[in-house]
């Protein structure tokens, strides 16, 4: 995502209540970068391939591997006797309430809008969409890869308090570019949330464990015996 080699970025982060710098050296790769000159150019199709730019950027990985080894976000949220320091399993970070198409999205046009008729690089975009994570402004919960698959499918319920970032500072940031209907879904998260039946429907879902299981294989008429 850069063309300066052995750049060095100084990115402020927040860690707990102190402000440190984090510093991240990339080397020069190439990169398609695209240009949108206006919202009407913003399809699902655009923003897919922004998210792309960020999550396979040196930076954004960069940034997850922070948040192992300097935030030490090494525990499963919904499993916290899952911990990658004393387990091998896979630990991923799911964006919640707002998922990673919401924020770029949610950037892009703040960031056009700022841009008066200029067109913005989608690299310019996917890096302040980076920087935004680093400002812990970014809802992102840890959890183990089958949960996570289960939280897309909306198969478990994420306890607000599993939320690491300040969400809410990024939705009063950029509130004007907001949809109502995303609004209105992050209510109603945060309403479910505290209702007594959000924490039983997740003790159903975790405590069911497959202790025992059948094969069994039924012939067809054409298969060789």
């Amino acid at each position: 995502m850069k063309t300066v080699n052995e750049e060095n970025i100084q990115l402020e982060v927040l860690n707990k209540e102190e402000k440190v710098e984090y510093a991240i050296e990339v080397e020069d790769f190439d990169i398609e970068v695209n240009y949108i000159e206006d919202e009407t150019e913003l399809d699902s199709k655009e923003i897919q391939y922004i998210e792309r730019q960020i999550r396979n950027s040196y930076e954004y990985r960069s940034y997850i591997k922070y948040l192992k080894t300097e935030l030490n976000l090494t525990t499963c949220s919904l499993l916290p006797g899952l911990d990658v320091k004393d387990i091998k399993f896979s630990l991923e970070f799911h964006h919640f309430p707002l998922n990673l198409y919401d924020i770029t999205n949610i950037i892009t046009k703040s960031m056009l809008k700022e841009a008066v008729g200029k067109p913005v690089s989608t690299m310019d975009i996917a890096k302040t969409v980076i920087g935004e994570h680093y400002r812990n402004v970014i809802g992102l919960v840890p959890l183990s890869k089958t949960l996570h698959e289960m939280a897309h499918n909306n198969a478990i319920v994420i306890p607000l308090n599993a939320i690491n970032g300040k969400y809410r500072d990024f939705i009063k940031e950029y509130s004007l570019h907001i949809e109502d209907s995303t609004l209105d879904r992050i209510n109603a998260i945060e309403e479910y949330n505290q209702k007594e039946e959000a924490l039983a429907y997740n003790k159903e879902k975790l405590k069911k464990r497959i202790v025992n299981y059948n094969i069994n294989y039924i012939k067809e008429a054409d298969d060789d015996v």
